[in-house]
């Protein structure tokens, strides 16, 4: 028996795939742990506790152009929220930072997800107003459709690779396609002009902007209300492009990091850094979330390093079993029993 036989008689060794050296749903897990405990953080901050939380951010954030029936169930929602906003403002920092610990303990992992999930679908109904979804004035650039969205989406697809230990490429793919479809959706022209919109959402996230940046934003949100079929229409099809052609097993890398790049453009310029130099921001906004999603992503999409290809106990592939080294003439002939 050749030497090489006897290693064909071994079991073949696992390769792990490359998508464990990415962002698995333990790790995806833990990311998000650390973006709840910076939210509980901010939450915190002092002005949360006077009335400018309940000014600025429950009636002027979650109210402001939407519709009546949802607007009225939002109202009253935001009064009852002003009138306990110290109790409210210690229940969110603690059930922010518990789902911390819940997500950074691996027994309770799967629950503390499903904690998530649910606390994120509260947020994002009673703190968000739907991520202004409804308004007319909602864009990705601005941090559409909602941060407490993205975090209820993130929850589930980590829950959803929980047990097998890797995540789908198809789930997470699915979510990051979603995402980039909603937002070439949202510059469809339902109640205002596309140009107004994208020039009211610069110019919010202006306010919002420390130093040279304030006037970068002034100077977008200008050439947006000047030019703003053209600026919408190549942000609709750039976004659908993205949302497309992950699915092109040549371009999706490309495409991934591509949507990476713009959604740390949105972040900046759009988002404003989710307003944290307000010092009245509840979290960071969409776009490290959309980073998480990314690189999740691309890790579920990463092919697996030769897994069905084993190797030796030297780290060289192993042939198959069934084909031996013929001794011809012609060097590197193989032939099958």
């Amino acid at each position: 028996m050749s030497s090489l036989e006897a290693v064909g008689d071994r079991p073949p060794a696992a390769v792990p795939a490359r998508s464990s050296r990415w962002l698995g749903p333990d790790r995806l897990a833990i990311a998000l742990a650390c973006l709840w405990g910076v939210d509980g953080v901010l939450q915190l901050q002092p002005s949360m506790f006077t009335s400018a939380f309940p000014t600025q951010i429950l009636y002027n954030a979650a109210l402001m152009y939407q519709p009546p029936g949802l607007g009225s169930f939002l109202l009253v929602v935001a009064r009852q929220e002003a009138a306990h906003r110290v109790l409210l403002t210690v229940v969110i920092a603690v059930v922010q930072l518990a789902l911390v610990a819940g997500l950074l303990w691996p027994r309770t992992r799967a629950g503390a997800l499903w904690a998530s999930a649910l606390w994120a679908a509260l947020i994002w109904v009673c703190g968000q107003g739907l991520g202004f979804m409804a308004t007319g004035t909602a864009q990705l650039e601005s941090g559409a459709p909602g941060s407490a969205l993205m975090y209820l989406a993130i929850s589930l697809l980590a829950l959803s690779g929980l047990r097998s230990g890797h995540i789908r490429w198809k789930v997470a793919g699915g979510v990051w396609s979603a995402y980039w479809a909603i937002g070439a959706v949202l510059h469809i022209p339902l109640r205002y002009s596309p140009g107004a919109v994208l020039a009211y959402n610069f110019q919010t996230a202006a306010q919002s902007q420390p130093g040279a940046l304030s006037g970068i934003d002034y100077r977008i949100a200008q050439l947006a209300y000047s030019w703003g079929p053209e600026v919408a229409g190549a942000l609709a099809l750039c976004e659908l492009a993205i949302a497309a052609a992950i699915w092109l097993p040549t371009w999706r890398t490309r495409v991934i990091c591509a949507g990476l790049l713009a959604t740390v453009l949105f972040w900046v310029f759009g988002q404003a850094f989710g307003g944290i130099f307000q010092g009245v921001a509840t979290d960071l906004n969409t776009g490290p979330l959309v980073w998480l999603l990314g690189l999740a992503a691309l890790g579920s999409a990463s092919p697996l390093n030769s897994a069905a290809r084993p190797r030796t106990p030297n780290g060289q592939r192993k042939r198959d079993p069934a084909m031996t080294y013929s001794p011809t003439p012609l060097p590197g002939q193989y032939h099958r029993r």
